[in-house]
């Protein structure tokens, strides 16, 4: 690995300015509502549409989201 790769990376225990928890033991839900899209694709932060995608990656997307 290069040397100043290894300088850029940050010290994990040194991040103070996020959160990461442990997973939970309790089930969790979401809700689906009237005032939410009609698609995974619209809306969505984890959705780059300045990039192009393939079908199959669209479709995993889609998939992960819970659209058939």
């Amino acid at each position: 690995m290069d040397e100043k790769q290894q300088v850029d990376r940050p010290v994990f225990d040194d991040l103070n300015d996020r959160l990461i928890a442990e997973p939970t033991d309790a089930p969790a839900f979401s809700v689906k509502t009237s005032t939410d899209p009609k698609s995974v694709l619209e809306d969505n932060p984890y959705f780059d549409r300045s990039k192009p995608h393939t079908k199959e990656e669209i479709e995993k997307f889609k998939a992960f989201f819970g659209e058939k």
